[in-house]
């Protein structure tokens, strides 16, 4: 079977965005790196040696304003720049001898950033990193050694923050070269699910799936609004440094969120709230990122297109039948007659896509006795049992599904509804 990832566009586009990265083992590391002065493109001076007179390390970042990576990253960068400024001085220099400093001085304006950035069309910084690759991020410590050098975009202001607090403080008194990036080992207390799901809250949103043949099906929802309200769903298993979010912005720019940035400690579950155009569409996913990287495919990872009109998703229907797929159909999902009750614990069982699974059995557990019940062909449990904190349980499900064997929830002591995720092998 193909991959996903050359199945539809946007997970081409994803491919195609982000940049397989590197931490370099480069000759140049541990070694002084040549002083130089530069200047920015508001015609600023920049030298290292001066620079590390008042600071405890400099940053050096290659790029190109054609370099979808680089701008990936930048909103990071500048994060950590805000906050780090008074202690590591930053140059963010384009290798691309056509980006002259009026059209770097517009970039950097349009993309609201504020560290310095400048030109190095000559290559006389960029040839030491040895590549032909951008973004290249270099780090230079107080004893003017390189320390540090990244081919590839930092993923979040974090791995970047964890990365330079390496080279900083009293405690650095010599110089120490960092081959990777350092492991986030903040513990973060994330709610778990059967399996690893993705959804949109918005009640208005509308399913639909696109069918053709050779592929795997696309789910689009549509949105009646400009913002959807997603939540995400990991299980027991999944590592919460390496499982993200990815989003992508109207340009199709990738943005990715660690889950534990996603944590809403009020409601107990990871939320992200999207902006959707008006006109296109943007991918939502939730993946392993250190697989997906590396051109692996995530057996695990959901993904699904979000637009504002029905017209939209027929004209991503139509682009698949001019691709040369075969028997491309659009289905609508209508509102099914959701069984509902105000006295009773409803539980809908869902697979990793928003489907229903019927036969499905759960127990409703007290500490004396247990009910079970089935789902029916909605995916929806309905148990009108007196109120209590019942513990549930998932007993049996039907095959071609899996879930993970330790879960367990509690309901309130009130009635209400919960979701209980399985997946679809």
């Amino acid at each position: 079977m193909m991959k996903k990832a050359l199945l539809i566009l946007f997970a081409l586009t994803l491919f195609l965005a982000v940049s397989a990265s590197a931490e370099g083992e480069s000759p140049l590391l541990g070694k002084p790196f040549p002083d130089f002065t530069v200047t920015d493109c508001d015609g600023n001076a920049f030298t290292l040696s001066e620079e590390l007179k008042d600071h405890e390390a400099v940053l050096i970042n290659f790029w190109a304003t054609w370099c979808g990576p680089c701008r990936n990253e930048f909103p990071a960068i500048n994060n950590v720049y805000e906050e780090y400024k008074d202690k590591v001085a930053f140059i963010a220099l384009s290798k691309e001898p056509e980006d002259t400093d009026e059209i770097i001085s517009a970039f950097r304006k349009k993309n609201g950033l504020t560290f310095p950035m400048g030109g190095d069309g000559d290559h006389e910084l960029y040839k030491y990193a040895e590549t032909n690759k951008v973004p290249v991020t270099m780090i230079i410590d107080r004893f003017s050694n390189v320390v540090f050098l990244r081919i590839g975009s930092f993923r979040t202001a974090d791995d970047l923050r964890r990365t330079l607090d390496t080279f900083l403080g009293y405690q650095y008194t010599e110089t120490a070269v960092l081959h990777s990036i350092p492991a986030d080992t903040a513990m973060a207390t994330l709610p778990v699910s059967p399996a690893r799901a993705l959804r949109i809250e918005n009640e208005s949103a509308q399913k639909a799936v696109i069918h053709a043949d050779g592929i795997p099906d696309i789910c689009f929802y549509i949105l009646n609004g400009d913002t959807a309200h997603v939540i995400a769903e990991i299980t027991a298993s999944d590592s919460t440094s390496d499982v993200i979010f990815y989003y992508s912005d109207a340009g199709f720019t990738p943005r990715f969120t660690p889950l534990k940035e996603m944590l809403d400690p009020e409601r107990g579950v990871l939320a992200a709230d999207v902006s959707v155009p008006e006109k296109g569409y943007i991918a939502v996913a939730l993946m392993n990122y250190s697989m997906v990287i590396n051109g692996e495919e995530d057996p695990d990872m959901i993904q699904f297109y979000i637009c504002r009109s029905a017209g939209e998703l027929e004209s991503y229907a139509g682009t698949l039948k001019a691709s040369g797929l075969a028997n491309v159909t659009v289905e609508y999902e209508t509102d099914a007659d959701a069984e509902s009750s105000a006295d009773a614990y409803i539980i809908h069982v869902l697979d990793q896509n928003g489907d229903p699974v019927p036969e499905v059995i759960v127990n409703f557990c007290t500490d004396t006795a247990c009910v079970p019940c089935e789902s029916d062909e909605s995916g929806t449990i309905v148990y009108n049992g007196t109120p209590y904190a019942y513990h549930v349980q998932v007993i049996d499900y039907p095959e071609g599904y899996s879930c993970d064997e330790s879960f367990e929830m509690y309901t309130t002591e009130t009635y209400g509804e919960w979701d209980i995720r399985l997946t679809k092998d």
